[in-house]
């Protein structure tokens, strides 16, 4: 039977051998490794293995399980529809021809905070080519301001998989983790987004290959809907708006102390605010498409199942969490910090930067790395709010994005780069988003830490 450190190790060692060499699916390897670990645990009785291991499962599912089907829905109206594009539009037409780069980093930002940045990407990416076939020059300056966009929120704000868990973990409100994340997010967004992205791009001319599958001519079709076709600014941003509006209000309030909480404010209770946003997002598909609800839900049905699969991967991610707090890794953990002299944000941002370099998938290293990190909370001394942990955690799983990760290929192949272009561009840049972005954080936690 194995101590803390033992089963911490085979953790992670079980995960990326079932990840990187079986290729086993993440649901897989994560539930796989939760039951191995809960075997080998000497302080987890051998008979209560399957409860221990199916609890975990069970307690994230019933907390963020609804949550992450209605995002799925949500981004999957937003493209639908075409609010999407009119998004990226209205952010194109506000900062002007030629400065095409701040209405993508902008449109990136904002997207991929209910949409996967995968499918954020895929929008940007023809909105991209036809912007640099305008222009016949900085499409290494636009990649890296799309990309800063999506990669800083999709890691950091939720509704995305990633923040939502770690939050769930570590017993954080979502609101102040949106919030938090948000301010969190602003500044290496704009160091990636804007600075790196024009010192990269004085460097590199990248002329884009034929993207696999796709011609050009394609791609660039995409992006030239008449606006006629799509929703208005304000009807496509209120799927995303009016969650986010009604839980920071809820936890604002709640912040603030009140004894009680007036009636109308229990529309921010998460899966109600969500819900209503899934609502405004399906009606704008109903308006702009012109069909009815029956036909909307057909369309919408691959994000029912997509949702449904990333709740599974997540809650797993839970369930190896919960056995590895079962089995002591939070008394290793607060140890650690305090015989290496090392703070639990640097801690939590050290340990998912490793997880995300060896295995690939920034949510995966997220969601391990909260159920480390989340024993030691209660039993190590802070002198700021955990909130910040979740950002500490989303920075590290952030960083170094390489051909082990699927974003690398979707960013390269999408915008028809070489591997090498693709590690100039979007592999340094999110190192320089994550080390930037902690070293941010840490300033903020210093200067706010939100305890009394």
């Amino acid at each position: 039977m194995l101590g803390p450190l033992a089963c911490l190790l085979l953790g992670i060692a079980l995960i990326l051998f079932f990840l990187l060499y079986w290729r086993f699916h993440p649901f897989l390897a994560l539930l796989s490794s939760a039951f191995i670990v809960a075997l080998a645990s000497a302080q987890i009785p051998l008979g209560e293995t399957i409860q221990v291991v199916t609890q975990g499962f069970a307690n994230l599912m019933g907390s963020i399980g609804f949550i992450l089907v209605l995002a799925a829905i949500i981004g999957k109206a937003l493209v639908e529809s075409g609010a999407a594009d009119r998004i990226i539009r209205s952010f194109t037409r506000a900062f002007g021809i030629g400065r095409e780069q701040y209405s993508f980093l902008a449109s990136g930002f904002i997207l991929s905070v209910p949409v996967f940045f995968d499918t954020v990407f895929y929008l940007l990416a023809p909105l991209i080519r036809t912007a640099y076939a305008h222009r016949k020059r900085d499409y290494a300056l636009m990649i890296c301001a799309a990309a800063a966009g999506g990669a800083i929120t999709h890691a950091l704000i939720p509704p995305t998989p990633g923040p939502i868990v770690v939050s769930e973990t570590l017993k954080i409100p979502i609101g102040i983790t949106f919030i938090v994340g948000f301010f969190a997010s602003i500044v290496p967004a704009l160091i990636g987004g804007i600075w790196y992205a024009n010192f990269i791009n004085r460097r590199i001319e990248i002329i884009p290959e034929e993207v696999y599958g796709v011609s050009t001519e394609e791609l660039e079709r995409t992006a030239l809907r008449p606006d006629e076709e799509l929703p208005s600014l304000v009807s496509s941003l209120s799927p995303i708006i009016a969650p986010v509006v009604l839980i920071s209000l809820s936890t604002i309030f709640a912040l603030a102390g009140q004894e009680s909480t007036p009636g109308w404010l229990l529309l921010g209770e998460k899966n109600i605010a969500f819900s209503i946003g899934t609502i405004l997002a399906v009606w704008l598909v109903v308006r702009s498409r012109r069909i009815s609800v029956p036909q909307v839900f057909k369309v919408l049905e691959p994000a029912v199942a997509s949702g449904t699969v990333i709740a599974f991967i997540t809650c797993a991610g839970g369930s190896f969490g919960y056995v590895l707090t079962r089995s002591g890794v939070g008394d290793l953990i607060a140890e650690a910090a305090s015989d290496w002299g090392l703070s639990l944000l640097t801690l939590s941002f050290i340990t998912a930067a490793l997880i995300r370099i060896a295995q690939g998938s920034a949510t995966v290293a997220m969601i391990t790395t909260a159920g480390i990190i989340a024993p030691a909370i209660q039993i190590t001394e802070m002198s700021y709010h955990p909130v910040y942990l979740v950002s500490a955690i989303g920075f590290g799983a952030t960083t170094t994005s390489w051909m082990n990760d699927s974003g690398f290929w979707v960013v390269g192949q999408m915008t028809g780069m070489t591997e090498a272009e693709t590690l100039k561009t979007w592999t340094i840049l999110l190192t320089v988003i994550a080390f930037s972005g902690f070293f941010w954080l840490w300033i903020l936690a210093t200067i706010f830490p939100l305890v009394s």
